[in-house]
């Protein structure tokens, strides 16, 4: 390991157990030891052997941290949670039974409800906005498209109604998305 490894991998070692300091004390700390490598480093210290020499005089990172929190109140880092994926096999399958389950033998649409209803990333109302906004999905759509029910929809009603239609599940399906995560069913 070169010189300037050695020095870079004390100081990160420095800065990590440093962290529980006040931020004026742990920055006044680390700026010390940084220049007294320094000067010892222009004062002749240059092969690995004697900047390693030069570190161990130093003494232990730890130590000179304890040294420094003499009498202090030490801050304690808080906890770092580990990161929760974004969605689930089961929340990304509600995306996909809700407005398109039904074709996959009518049970496709009920089993994305029991998906959306077990989950614990919505809401009780965003739950219900993917029950109620388009049963069955676009197979809803589909019916009321192709049935005959002898009523005629004014022309100029026919387009709005029909995008309102289409958008409704991509709507709902969007919305559950960005809405989407752990814990809120509580909420």
């Amino acid at each position: 390991m070169s010189g300037e490894r050695l020095v870079t991998a004390y100081l990160s070692d420095l800065v990590l157990a440093a962290e529980p300091l006040p931020e004026e004390r742990r920055t006044d700390l680390i700026v010390d030891v940084t220049s007294h490598i320094e000067e010892a480093r222009a004062a002749g210290a240059s092969s690995e052997d004697e900047i390693r020499q030069m570190l161990k005089q130093l003494g232990e990172p730890r130590d000179i941290v304890a040294a420094a929190a003499d009498g202090l109140v030490l801050v304690e880092p808080a906890p770092v949670a580990p990161p929760q994926p974004r969605f689930r096999g089961r929340e990304i399958a509600v995306f996909f039974l809700l407005p398109f389950g039904v074709y996959i033998f009518l049970v496709g649409w009920f089993a994305g409800l029991y998906l959306l209803w077990t989950s614990d990333r919505w809401t009780g109302r965003e739950k219900w906005l993917g029950t109620l906004i388009t049963p069955f999905g676009y197979a809803s759509i589909q019916a009321i498209a192709t049935v005959d029910t002898g009523y005629v929809m004014a022309g100029w009603l026919r387009v709005p109604v029909l995008l309102v239609l289409l958008l409704a599940p991509l709507a709902t399906v969007i919305t559950l998305a960005v809405k989407g995560r752990p814990g809120r069913s509580t909420q």
